[in-house]
């Protein structure tokens, strides 16, 4: 299991401590499973490099290991988790030299997309982008907050008319995706959207795109911290059998 390191000194929650914390409401098995799994990665409860034995997971969560590899897969999707052959899955890590080429990437492809989509901008587009930003720069950092700001860069990207570039910048987001879930990652700012829409509506190109590039900068270089931080700590488990290790604090029998 992960440090504290992640949760600003207070322990990471146990893996049974999450399913009674997520056991409510009307949800599958599926469901609770990928909502148990991805909240011990963005908790650290789970570090960075750890192995995710599928068999020691379903039996601590009391389930079949069918729901476990499939919220595997599904949070692989969305660059959480790793899959090794024959080895199995493990939490995602990069280094700095990743993160830096995938934000050089990102330099490159999102002001384009801006551009592209400012040429066929809308009143009503507008209209939607604007709202979206308001909602997005009054919400607190976490899961929510990343969901709101995917479907905002999509408008914003205008991914009805170039889905193959959304579709890049959103693979490339992905390989990210843990640092920007809101609990691992949070900048000291994330606001300022509503002012990259102003620049939008005034046909300013030149100062949105300089606001994308600043603002992803901004973003690479906190992330580059963290992955220095997290690369030291990997090192020791980067050789490590994941039958060595088990998740979860124990079995939990199914009621």
């Amino acid at each position: 299991m992960g440090s504290s390191e992640a949760g600003g000194g207070a322990p990471p929650p146990t893996l049974t401590q999450l399913v009674d914390q997520l056991s409510v409401g009307r949800q599958t098995v599926g469901q609770l499973v990928y909502g148990v799994i991805r909240q011990a990665i963005s908790t650290g409860a789970f570090s960075p490099g750890e192995w995710l034995r599928q068999e020691s997971l379903a039996e601590t969560m009391g389930v079949s290991r069918i729901p476990v590899r499939t919220a595997l897969m599904q949070l692989e999707s969305e660059g959480l988790v790793i899959f090794h052959p024959h080895r199995g899955a493990r939490v995602r890590t990069h280094s700095r030299q990743q993160i830096e080429e995938i934000y050089r990437l990102r330099k490159l492809l999102e002001p384009y997309a801006l551009r592209l989509s400012m040429a066929r901008m809308t009143p009503q587009r507008l209209a939607k982008i604007r709202e979206m930003a308001v909602q997005l720069d009054t919400m607190e950092a976490g899961d929510d907050f990343i969901e709101a700001r995917v479907q905002f860069y999509r408008q914003m990207y205008d991914a009805e008319h170039n889905p193959l570039l959304v579709e890049m910048i959103e693979d490339l987001r992905s390989h990210v995706g843990r640092y920007l879930l809101g609990l691992h990652f949070r900048p000291e700012q994330h606001n300022g959207h509503e002012r990259l829409v102003e620049f939008i509506e005034d046909g300013d190109l030149s100062s949105g795109e300089f606001w994308l590039s600043t603002h992803l900068e901004t973003v690479r270089q906190q992330i580059a911290t963290i992955t220095d931080d997290e690369s030291t700590a990997a090192v020791s488990r980067a050789d490590e059998h994941p039958e060595s290790k088990k998740n979860g604090a124990g079995p939990r029998k199914s009621s």
